[in-house]
């Protein structure tokens, strides 16, 4: 299938690290031509990658290496998103304004522009000029805290992971594309405010109910998992009156009475799963129609065949490992595809194409931006 869902709309992706980037790979997946704008590579010859925190968030992505801080950079930067539909940005509030790149800059000239602006504490607001890293979204809108209550710990402690960042992406993304359905109705764009912190905590609404409505925030409980060890690892099963009976059946205990509380729960499932090895509970589980989930390492998760029945895991090339494998896009349309686009580029790696095919750059002025500095190629091993 090679129709995509956004095919035709054109995305400059001015970012880096993972909220950004990750907006721009899930356009990418969907179909949007997206040009990422690059800082310089360092000039020592090793090949650089497009800026993110891995190569996954750029596949599909095309790479033109600008400094933005020069005049014939900012020119070219304009110049491009003067054709696009949308913006993509991570820069604290006010340095694209200072570049002369700013929403209100851009859109007198372009209204149908959409920019898409991704930060710490928002565009407006007493905080908007704070810097901040997912790490900060997990301390100020509660995630550390949550994770405290849940295990009962003496002091709070990071996620394996950094949820913030990735939440604020999806966010952003699915910001790019109600401003595109609502141009499609009134011919404009507009901005796209995203904050990280926001996203965070819209994140835990369920957990908040109590701190929203006057509950008592040291009583609050968070759900937790019930995490059972088998003969030989780690099974997570849920209860619920609905489900006990396919759960007794497949830990070997048909018609068992429904536990009286969730301690009964606990000490019954434990006593059970504890003399099974995990093959054996996942076939006679899933046999039974019970809910449950093996605990599996990263290594094990990705190679499960449920993954490669459903095109989760994809191989592309890449221009310094020669191949890579990554996680495709999670949302399968029936009518377009959505695998990723293509590989991640080196930063600059189309930096002489997009110039010439992009903007109509001849070869003489492409060859005397590269000269000045002011942008870089960088070529594929």
């Amino acid at each position: 299938m090679d129709r995509r869902a956004l095919d035709g709309v054109k995305v400059v992706d001015i970012t880096q690290l993972i909220a950004g980037p990750l907006c721009g790979r899930m356009l990418a997946d969907l179909g949007a031509e997206i040009i990422k704008i690059d800082r310089l590579p360092s000039p020592n010859g090793v090949p650089v990658r497009s800026a993110s925190a891995g190569p996954a968030l750029n596949l599909g992505k095309r790479s033109i290496a600008i400094d933005l801080n020069s005049e014939q950079g900012s020119a070219v930067a304009r110049d491009l998103i003067a054709r696009a539909d949308v913006v993509i940005e991570n820069f604290r509030p006010g340095v694209l304004d200072r570049l002369g790149l700013g929403y209100e800059q851009l859109s007198a000239d372009h209204p149908e522009l959409i920019f898409t602006s991704i930060s710490g504490f928002g565009q407006e607001g007493s905080q908007a000029d704070r810097r901040a890293f997912g790490s900060t979204g997990h301390a100020e809108a509660g995630l550390l805290w949550l994770q405290q209550r849940a295990l009962g710990s003496d002091a709070p402690f990071a996620p394996g992971l950094t949820v913030a960042d990735i939440v604020t992406g999806m966010n952003a993304c699915s910001g790019v594309l109600a401003a595109l359905y609502d141009r499609e109705q009134t011919g404009r764009g507009q901005q796209v405010d995203v904050a990280l912190v926001e996203s965070q905590l819209a994140m835990l609404f369920e957990a908040a109910g109590p701190a929203l409505n006057g509950g008592a925030g040291e009583n609050w409980r968070p759900f937790r998992h019930p995490i059972f060890k088998a003969k030989d690892g780690f099974i997570c099963i849920n209860p619920g009156p609905s489900v006990w009976g396919p759960i007794a059946t497949g830990l070997g205990h048909p018609g068992a009475p429904p536990p009286s509380g969730m301690a009964d729960f606990h000490e019954r499932v434990s006593e059970w799963a504890g003399e099974l090895t995990l093959e054996q509970l996942e076939h006679d589980m899933d046999a039974a129609g019970a809910p449950f989930g093996i605990v599996r390492s990263l290594e094990d998760a990705v190679e499960q065949p449920y993954f490669k029945k459903r095109g989760t895991i994809a191989e592309l090339p890449d221009p310094i490992d020669g191949t890579m494998r990554a996680i495709s896009s999670p949302i399968h349309l029936s009518e377009a595809a959505t695998t990723p686009a293509g590989p991640a580029p080196l930063a600059g790696e189309q930096t002489r194409a997009i110039l010439s095919e992009e903007l109509g750059y001849s070869a003489e002025q492409v060859d005397a931006l590269l000269a000045g500095g002011a942008l870089v190629e960088q070529v594929a091993p």
